[in-house]
């Protein structure tokens, strides 16, 4: 007699932690640009280019890259420069649970980005990186699914559903756009600023490749060609529609996927005229690839045999199966006013922006999520300044109804922001609407003893002749026809015969006739 075994590949979460590092740095302006007066805005995103796991820690890895707008003021007037750089970074975090097996997977946010003049020369760039890691057990099985030519042994099955990890890996596609700017406006002399953003973006699974879909937000500030012109400005909106390769994918997959802008460049080119009116934007961005196939696998889950002795050899199996994954949709609606009674407002310019989840709390058949958006809202004022930046805390809480919760529940909510706009009320007081989207998914944490081998033996005869030939029954509870059958070295046909069972149901106080086999 041989087994029918089945591989069982997932993996358990294992431990969570967060870390914080701070960036600190000085920098000095290039002779080419002018000296800064005033900062107006800052802008950065941080990528992660290593992600080690040793032995009670994990290391990570990356770079955070950042653009300062500043003012300038010398003999021909006010103007704006812009100054960019990047800080490489490592964190080394404790985590007792991490081996050299581990999988590791780490969530980097740039939080609180920020830059001071030292002198008119001199910047200091500083910035809080919040990692956040989740620490994974491989959890691997070869498990008995049957017995074949098994003749005269009794075998229960039990079916078990699962999430398998099918697909886990990093990745980076290209963004490439190209904005040609309108007639109206003149030529491009300089780029001083920009800011990319990813919007409503959705994730598909689809035969070997992952399909992405959404919006590039594009904002442009530029110096023209012509003397004395102001800073020109331009937004665009591009449609995000990308098929990654993704060898094994198949549309019955489950993509988790977290994408986050890694380092990109904005040049200008020519046009057909030999004129600089194109602004060519080149950006990677990186994924995070995590996909899973919901799986139900019948495995023998205990045997018998009035012949033989069978001793069943298990190994212990943990799992975890995703119970829930969806997303909520929230919008968020405030007001904010400029800072003194003489400032104006002339005209917005942009407004750019992040979320961040600050808690999530859990209750009985929900959790509540408490964020923030952090969004930056440039304009030109009615001061002779050229550009100013309004800084803006928007809170939110949002309750999402879930499954059922347990110890035995890990919740995962990460957040996008989908929307984000502001509207003039008046020449001092804008009001943002931004739209929030929770993605949030829920794994149950399971286990069991499964079979992957048997021992076989001689019956002990004495203990079987004992029990009598035939035997009343009444049923106890916790008891099953199986666990009856067992005891008694009988089948579970012959049970249901004589007692005339439709079914395998029954109940405490039943009484039954018992057959020894």
């Amino acid at each position: 007699m041989d087994f029918s075994k089945k591989d069982i590949h997932t993996s358990v979460l294992k431990a969570t932690r967060n870390s914080q590092l701070t960036i600190d740095d000085d920098f000095n302006i290039p002779d080419s640009k002018k000296d800064v007066e005033k900062i107006i805005a800052q802008n950065g995103n941080v990528t992660v280019e290593e992600i080690t796991a040793e032995e009670g820690k994990v290391k990570v890895a990356g770079t955070v890259y950042f653009q300062v707008l500043y003012q300038t003021s010398d003999e021909t007037g006010m103007d704006m420069e812009v100054y960019e750089n990047e800080i490489p970074f490592e964190d080394v975090v404790n985590i007792d649970e991490v081996n050299r097996a581990s999988q590791i997977e780490v969530r980097c946010l740039l939080e609180d980005l920020s830059a001071g003049i030292i002198n008119s020369r001199k910047l200091e760039v500083r910035g809080l990186i919040e990692n956040q890691i989740s620490v994974y057990e491989n959890s691997y099985v070869n498990c008995a699914t049957d017995l074949e030519n098994g003749n005269g042994i009794e075998c229960q099955h039990t079916d078990i559903n699962l999430s398998e990890i099918t697909i886990q890996k990093r990745d980076v596609f290209k963004i490439r756009e190209e904005i040609e700017i309108a007639q109206n406006k003149p030529n491009i002399k300089d780029i001083i600023w920009s800011k990319i953003a990813l919007r409503n973006v959705e994730t598909r699974a689809m035969e070997d490749k992952l399909a992405v879909r959404g919006e590039i937000e594009i904002f442009v500030i530029y110096k023209g060609d012509e003397e004395r012109t102001p800073a020109q400005y331009i937004f665009s909106v591009r449609t995000l529609e990308e098929e990654i390769d993704c060898s094994g994918s198949s549309e019955d997959m489950i993509a988790c996927v977290e994408l986050t802008l890694g380092k990109g460049d904005i040049s200008v080119k020519q046009d057909a005229d030999g004129e600089s009116r194109i602004i060519a934007v080149d950006y990677n961005v990186d994924m995070n690839i995590k996909m899973y196939e919901d799986t139900e696998v019948g495995i023998l889950s205990d045997m018998y045999s009035p012949q033989v002795e069978i001793e069943p050899e298990t190994e212990h199996f943990v799992y975890e199966n995703l119970v829930m994954k969806n997303t909520a949709l929230l919008k968020v609606t405030d007001r904010y006013k400029v800072d003194g009674e003489d400032e104006k407002i002339l005209q917005i310019c942009h407004i750019y922006g992040d979320v961040y989840v600050d808690d999530v709390r859990e209750n009985e058949t929900s959790v509540n999520v408490l964020g923030t958006i952090k969004a930056y809202m440039l304009y030109i004022p009615s001061s002779d300044n050229p550009m100013e930046c309004m800084e803006m805390d928007i809170p939110f809480e949002h309750s999402i109804d879930t499954v059922k919760l347990s110890e035995n529940h890990s919740v995962k909510v990460v957040p996008r922001l989908t929307q984000l706009g502001a509207t003039m009320l008046n020449s001092q007081e804008v009001e943002v609407k931004a739209e929030v989207g929770l993605d949030i998914m829920i794994f149950e944490t399971r286990e069991m003893d499964v079979i992957t081998d048997m021992t076989i033996s001689p019956i002990d005869y004495e203990r079987k002749a004992a029990m009598p030939g035939i035997a009343g029954y009444v049923v106890k509870k916790g008891d099953t026809i199986w666990s009856i059958a067992r005891k008694y070295y009988a089948t579970t046909e012959s049970i249901k015969n004589i007692n005339e069972l439709e079914g395998d149901e029954i109940r405490e106080g039943d009484r039954l006739i018992i057959v020894k086999g």
